[in-house]
């Protein structure tokens, strides 16, 4: 099993890369400004598809502007999910499983 060293959201090219996090409460981060996900090198099996799966929201809601939002509206939270998020991770999933 391989993870994709990168991932498009919306167009965006988003960097995936492993690294010790140093901190037990910490799985992942993502950086707008930088486009990437970094994951502790650590994780494995379902930690890591879920921590990559919950940076890839992350990255959905910066991507969208929905993260600089003081306010949510549900819809648009929603179509966030079904353009940017969902797309995104149906082509990472299968290329996960094809690695």
């Amino acid at each position: 099993m391989s993870v994709p060293k990168s991932i498009t959201m919306g167009g965006v090219r988003v960097r995936i890369r492993f690294r010790d996090l140093g901190d037990d409460d910490c799985y992942g981060v993502y950086s707008h400004r930088r486009k990437l996900i970094e994951i502790d090198k650590s994780l494995k099996g379902k930690d890591l598809i879920e921590t990559i799966r919950h940076e890839m929201v992350h990255a959905a809601l910066g991507i969208s502007g929905l993260a600089y939002c003081e306010a949510y509206e549900e819809e648009a939270i929603v179509r966030c999910m079904d353009e940017i998020f969902f797309p995104a991770w149906e082509r990472f999933t299968k290329r996960f499983s094809n690695g």
